[in-house]
């Protein structure tokens, strides 16, 4: 068994639904239940690489992905068609298609759920920061079996270095409509170092709560209109709010390879919804275990 911890970036704003909502906005995201951050189900994930393996080897094979899914869905999947079965492997057939004494079945491959590890928000200096929490940082530390520990922050924000921050000034941080005093916490260098690209010039350490605040009501939300090409104006009733997950944001999951195949993550996919308008392009990065 072999475990891989991934990075997933979004390069466009991200929706990953959870049907329709109660509240001003219509079509939320999906958010966990306890913490009510966003993440993304574990599903969604497998679904989308799936997805995305199966169009590429529909494009080589000459075939359409729908006739390809329909054997996959039945298991008429034979060794010798090494791309195939690898998929079948991978992510496993489920009903009629897992046979009695067939070693296809379950996949061999488990995803995780993808939790958030890092938030972009509006900044009056340097654009935006990617604000985080002691508890995600926890998180982050026990998903990568790391006996490191970040302490509570009690109403101030930390970064790592203050000179060098791209949104501080004077020692204040302004988020939003929010300001916040900037004290320097040199712990943060065990966490930002898993991010490069000059992340540490953004990233900000704030208290659970005000985390949960930002994650909770500084969202995209979209408003969407259906034209009626009849007379080129609104369809009465056609005006809906759709909730995405903003770019910059990143999120981290986990992959744990029950057999050794040749089976490895692409470095941008599609996730979610709403393709067709540029939503969710995503970009990933493997942790070494070394770090």
């Amino acid at each position: 068994m072999r475990k891989e911890t991934y990075l997933l970036k979004t390069i466009t704003p991200l929706h990953i639904g959870a049907g329709q909502g109660l509240g001003y906005v219509d079509l939320p995201i999906v958010r966990e239940v306890h913490t009510n951050f966003p993440y993304i189900p574990a599903s969604g994930i497998k679904g989308a690489l799936r997805n995305y393996y199966l169009s590429q080897l529909a494009k080589k094979k000459g075939e359409s992905p729908a006739k390809l899914d329909e054997r996959l869905s039945k298991g008429e999947v034979k060794k010798e068609e090494e791309d195939l079965y690898l998929l079948a492997k991978v992510f496993g057939i489920a009903g009629e298609g897992a046979t009695k004494g067939s070693d296809l079945g379950a996949g061999k491959v488990i995803f995780s759920d993808g939790f958030i590890v890092l938030f972009p928000v509006k900044s009056i200096n340097g654009i935006f920061s990617l604000i985080t929490c002691p508890y995600v940082i926890n998180r982050f530390y026990e998903l990568m079996d790391l006996n490191h520990r970040m302490e509570q922050v009690d109403g101030e924000a930390k970064v790592l270095d203050m000179k060098s921050h791209l949104n501080v000034v004077n020692c204040k941080l302004m988020l939003e409509e929010f300001v916040f005093d900037v004290e320097e916490d040199k712990e943060l260098d065990k966490f930002v170092k898993f991010f490069g690209d000059g992340a540490e010039r953004r990233i900000v350490c704030v208290s659970d709560t005000d985390f949960k605040d930002f994650v909770s009501n500084y969202t995209e939300v979209q408003t969407h209109i259906r034209i009626n090409p009849e007379t080129g104006t609104v369809n009465e009733g056609a005006l809906w709010t759709e909730e995405y997950v903003p770019a910059e944001t990143i999120f981290a999951f986990v992959v744990i390879h029950l057999e050794e195949l040749n089976f490895s993550i692409p470095e941008t996919f599609h996730l979610g919804g709403d393709i067709t308008t540029g939503k969710g392009f995503v970009k990933v990065k493997k942790l070494e275990v070394n770090q």
